[in-house]
Parts: C-alpha cells; sequence; structure tokens
C-alpha cells in the first residue's frame, strides 16, 4: 500500500533535521516522504534540501518550497498536490515519527478502511525531552461513537499532529475555505461525515507540546471566539456539500454557533469576562 508522509515545515530550523531523519527512517515498504517548507526565512528549507540530496534509502522524495508563504490552511490545502497516494500522514516541523509509525497506519487502514486515523503520542517539552507525566486520552472512542449532530458541535475532535488523511477529504468537499481554523477540526467530521475514523492507541509520534499556532490562539479569547465561529461555518459549508438532507445536523450547527456569537457579542460590550461555555465543546 503506497501512502505519502509529508513533513509539513514553517520556520523550524532547530528541530526539523531531527524531524526529517524520522520521516526518512520509516520501515513501510512503499512510501513516498514529502518534504514541504512554507517559504521559511530562516535555514528549514536549507536543511531539508540537503537531507533529500543525500538520501540514498529506498523512499521516493519529493521536495518542496511554496514561492510565498501561505499559512497553515493554505498550506494544507496544496499538499495531496504533491503525493501520489491516496493517503497523507502529516508530520509537523518540530514532531518526530516513530519508525513503524506509516506501516502501522497501513494496517489500520487494510483493517478499517476509514476517511480519517490518529494515534497517541509521546508528549515532549521543547528541548525533546518526554514529559514525567503522559495524558492518558479517553475521548476517541466517544468522539467515533457520538451522533453526528453532536460531533458537529464538538471543538475538538482530534490531536492534528498524529493524523492520516485520505483524498476524498479534499476530493470531496473542496479546499478548507476558513483559514483562521486548524484542520484537524474540520478534517475528522468530514471523515465522520463520509465514514470511519480510527484510533490506534499506540504512541507513534513524539510531540512536542506547547509550541506551534494551536497554544498560541488559547490565550486570546476574542481570537478563540472567532475561530469557533469559523469553525462552525466550515462545517455547515461541508454537510450542506454532501448531505444537505440532514438538518439536524445543521440546526446543531446553528445552535452552537448562535451560542458564540452571543458570548461574542457579551464579552465585546463589556458583559461578560468568563471562560468559554465548556458545552458541546468535547
Amino acid at each position: 500500500m503506497r501512502l505519502s508522509l509529508v513533513v509539513m515545515a514553517y520556520k523550524q530550523e532547530a528541530f526539523i533535521r531531527e524531524t526529517v531523519t524520522a520521516a526518512l527512517a520509516q520501515d513501510h515498504s512503499d512510501l513516498e516522504v514529502v518534504l514541504s517548507d512554507d517559504c521559511s526565512s530562516d535555514g528549514t528549507f536549507s536543511i531539508m534540501s540537503e537531507l533529500a540530496q543525500s538520501y540514498a534509502g529506498p523512499h521516493r522524495i519529493v521536495l518542496n518550497r511554496n514561492p510565498q508563504n501561505l499559512g497553515l490552511i493554505g498550506h494544507v490545502n496544496r499538499l495531496f498536490s504533491f503525493v501520489t497516494s491516496d493517503w497523507l500522514i502529516y508530520n509537523a516541523g518540530d514532531d518526530i515519527s516513530e519508525p513503524h509509525r506509516a506501516s502501522t497506519i497501513a494496517e489500520a487502514i487494510r483493517r478499517d478502511d476509514p476517511r480519517y486515523v490518529y494515534s497517541n503520542v509521546t508528549d515532549m517539552d521543547a528541548a525533546g525531552v518526554a514529559l514525567a507525566k503522559q495524558r492518558t486520552r479517553t475521548r476517541p472512542e466517544a468522539l467515533q461513537q457520538k451522533p453526528l449532530p453532536a460531533l458537529a458541535k464538538a471543538i475538538s475532535h482530534a490531536l492534528g499532529a498524529s493524523s492520516a488523511w485520505h483524498r476524498d477529504l479534499f476530493a470531496r468537499f473542496g479546499p478548507i475555505t476558513e483559514t483562521t481554523v486548524f484542520e484537524d477540526q474540520v478534517l475528522m467530521f468530514r471523515a465522520r461525515l463520509l465514514g470511519r475514523v480510527t484510533y490506534i492507541d499506540e504512541r507513534l509520534l513524539q510531540y512536542r507540546r506547547n509550541l506551534g499556532l494551536s497554544f498560541q490562539s488559547k490565550e486570546d479569547r476574542v481570537k478563540k471566539l472567532t475561530q469557533d465561529l469559523a469553525i462552525m461555518r466550515q462545517r455547515r459549508a461541508d454537510v450542506q456539500s454532501v448531505c444537505p438532507d440532514r438538518q439536524d445536523i445543521l440546526r446543531a450547527i446553528a445552535q452552537k454557533e448562535g451560542r458564540r456569537q452571543r458570548e461574542m457579542d457579551a464579552f465585546l460590550a463589556g458583559r461578560e469576562t468568563g471562560h468559554l461555555s465548556a458545552e458541546d465543546d468535547e
């Protein structure tokens, strides 16, 4: 089974050598490794190029540098144009794939025929040291079994850093149009609209916590509310694209969107300063 592992990077020269080396060391027998840089201004792409040119192993290598910075979603929307397989394993430029990550994902795909796969991870600090306390993820089974109207209102679905995506998530829906969201908030929901999601309870990725865009956005209340509203708009568009008769899902999205808009209006008017409503977020 041909798989594509994509290292997607932006200004990560401190981490990219270790990340790419681990990607090239995958034990899956039919793998292409795509090294894609979003027009970094540091040495990220130079390191990627060096490692690609010196590689003499069995994997097919694709090297890409976007001519201008596209941002997270713009970059994600381009990735399937670089790969030759139907499955794309995502690898951020600061995370490290275990050697058997791709082969384990391939086994899950053969077994379950899903449209989205994600796994457990080893949490690390910025220096790459495993944290003393590792999280135990208890939500995956519940999220995969949730009725679609309830899932539509849940902001966080899966750990995007550990995910693999089927080409149908773009071929059937088109590009992600809301550019302020994170890709996992869109793609797992799309996968459930089409069929099955598979979770692998094995730590297939070494994941640096407290880095990256998702952690930066948590402290900004208006930014978080704006993002939640964008997620609801994207999900509504995705439902209308493939199952417009599912009025139950569309009503649930409208309810969540209305609640978040009222919270935004109250916050901007100075009437409310507390935390976001936790209802339906998980």
